[in-house]
C-alpha cells in the first residue's frame, strides 16, 4: 500500500509540473515528480523504482509529449542507471541522493539531446549545455527545497514529542 502512496504522490506531482508550474515559473523548468523519483530510488527496491519510472513516464508522455514513450523512456534508463549509485557510496543519504540527482538530470538531457540530434535537430550543443544546466540547477534547488522541508518537519515533530512528554 505505501508504494501505491508513492505512486499516487507521482502522479500528483506530474500534474502539478504540467499544469501549475510552467504558469507561475514559465522560465523555470520545475520537475518535481523527477527529483521525487530519485528521492524514492533510496528507499525502493529496483523493480518498484522501474515501475514507478515507468509510471511517471507514462502520465508525463500522456499530458506533455511529442512522442508517446520519449518519457517513459527517459526515467526508465535514468532511473535503471541512477539506482547502480549505492547508497553505501558516501555513508551519507543526502550526498547520495544529491549525486543521483546529478547523474540522473545530466542522463536524462544526454538522452533527450541524442534523440533531438535523431530527429534532425541543429545546434544540439549549445542547446545541450544550456537546457543541462538549467534543469541541473533547478532539479537541484528542488532537492535543497525537499531537505529543508524534511529537517523543519523532523524539528516540528521533535518539539510535539518533548510537548508530550511534559
Amino acid at each position: 500500500m505505501k508504494y501505491a502512496y508513492s505512486l499516487l504522490w507521482l502522479t500528483g506531482l506530474v500534474i502539478f509540473q504540467s499544469t501549475l508550474l510552467p504558469v507561475v515559473f514559465p522560465w523555470l523548468p520545475l520537475m518535481p515528480a523527477f527529483v521525487f523519483l530519485v528521492v524514492i530510488s533510496l528507499r525502493l527496491e529496483r523493480r518498484l523504482l522501474l515501475i514507478a519510472a515507468l509510471w511517471t513516464g507514462l502520465i508525463q508522455d500522456i499530458l506533455l509529449g511529442e512522442f508517446l514513450g520519449l518519457f517513459m523512456l527517459l526515467n526508465f534508463i535514468s532511473a535503471a542507471l541512477v539506482w547502480e549509485i549505492k547508497n553505501e557510496l558516501f555513508d551519507n543519504l543526502v550526498l547520495t541522493g544529491g549525486l543521483r540527482l546529478i547523474a540522473a538530470t545530466l542522463i536524462q538531457e544526454i538522452l533527450m539531446a541524442f534523440i533531438f540530434y535523431i530527429r534532425g535537430t541543429a545546434n544540439l550543443g549549445s542547446m545541450l549545455q544550456v537546457n543541462a544546466g538549467i534543469h541541473l540547477l533547478s532539479n537541484l534547488l528542488l532537492y535543497v527545497l525537499f531537505l529543508v522541508i524534511i529537517k523543519l518537519r523532523r524539528r516540528q515533530d521533535n518539539l510535539m514529542m518533548t510537548r508530550n512528554k511534559t
